[in-house]
């Protein structure tokens, strides 16, 4: 019994040292801070783009995500399907040639032809632009009014759409010609979207010299680049709101499809533009594109659609319509200042040079 008690001592005072390191081995660990030195892995970008709010900001009657989706989706569908493919139908207007203004039937007519497709584009860009306004105090501080002119100057845009359908001048001519003031409310309305669009792209230019200098030279020169497009396309309204809808009448019975090819080719290509912009300029905000990333996305996008449908419509449409970006209603003296500059500026000429050089197409 002695020596059992003695081995049973000597094992508890063999153990208890170990026990004892063991335990205040554990109770150091433990009390000692552990420091990570893996970094987090950061998101990928397709991560990034599922976690924004696409249903309910700034609200769900006017998600901002959700409805720019819609928008471009309904614009690349007419574009690729229709514009550059040469089916002009959802932009045409098609009535009786024995229709006279007293006709009962022609309201019919018209709705017979209305272009949902374009109409719906329309009204779905203009409810994405007023939510991006409605959202614009979330931007930085800096940006915040650049996004808020963005969102109205889409709404001009929009309404650009809408005005040079040939649906619109239909409709004008069957109407009250006596009714003077239908007439001065629309051009007012013409006044107020070409003076504002002109001015807010204008305002712009600040924005890319200020992003030239401090971000990145090829974000400045895509925004650059996006001013010039626009300010062309400006050159439309402006001779409408000075020569009014007469001269839009001259015009169209020149080139019988210059209506629908200016929705088609020019302000709907343009709106649909300026939104896949503003959706690079929300992921340059929230850094999921970089500035230079942002500003090659956008000069791509920019001059591919620019090429894409100059050519398209010189392709589909070239003796009935034109792409002279200034259009008076009579042809200017031969020599003369007016005729130089409606020359230098009419890209059909230069789309005819690019097709018969490179696809060998020949233009009578």
């Amino acid at each position: 019994p002695e020596q059992n008690n003695w081995k049973a001592n000597k094992t508890s005072f063999v153990r208890s040292p170990l026990l004892s390191v063991r335990a205040a081995t554990s109770s150091l660990t433990s009390s000692t801070p552990t420091h990570n030195t893996m970094p987090s892995p950061k998101p990928s970008r397709l991560r990034l783009l599922a976690s924004l709010n696409w249903r309910s900001t700034p609200s769900r009657l006017a998600p901002h995500g959700f409805s720019g989706l819609l928008s471009v989706a309904l614009g690349c569908h007419l574009i690729f399907f229709h514009s550059l493919a040469g089916d002009l139908r959802p932009y045409e207007v098609a009535l009786d040639d024995t229709t006279t203004a007293a006709d009962t039937e022609v309201l019919l007519g018209i709705v017979n032809n209305t272009p949902w497709r374009v109409l719906t584009y329309a009204i779905t860009t203009c409810w994405n632009a007023l939510a991006g306004y409605r959202i614009a105090h979330v931007a930085p501080p800096k940006s915040r009014p650049i996004f808020r002119r963005c969102a109205i100057l889409q709404m001009c845009l929009s309404y650009f759409v809408l005005r040079f359908l040939p649906h619109t001048t239909v409709l004008l001519d069957h109407s009250n010609n006596n009714n003077n003031l239908q007439h001065y409310a629309l051009w007012l309305v013409d006044v107020i979207a070409t003076t504002t669009s002109v001015a807010y792209t204008l305002s712009f230019l600040e924005a890319a010299i200020d992003v030239s200098q401090t971000s990145s030279l090829v974000l400045g020169q895509s925004v650059g680049v996006g001013i010039l497009g626009i300010l062309l396309l400006s050159v439309y309204p402006i001779q409408l709101t000075l020569q009014g809808e007469d001269w839009w009448r001259c015009i169209q019975e020149r080139y019988p499809m210059q209506a629908p090819g200016m929705v088609a080719y020019i302000y709907l290509p343009a709106t649909v533009t300026f939104s896949l912009m503003l959706f690079g300029a929300t992921l340059y905000q929230r850094k999921i594109l970089s500035a230079n990333e942002f500003g090659l996305a956008s000069m791509v996008v920019i001059v591919g659609c620019l090429l894409a449908t100059v050519l398209s419509q010189e392709v589909h449409i070239p003796d009935v319509s034109t792409q002279r970006i200034y259009l008076p209603c009579e042809a200017p003296p031969s020599g003369s200042l007016e005729d130089r500059i409606l020359q230098a500026l009419d890209f059909s000429q230069y789309a005819r040079a690019i097709l018969t050089k490179f696809f060998g197409i020949e233009f009578g």
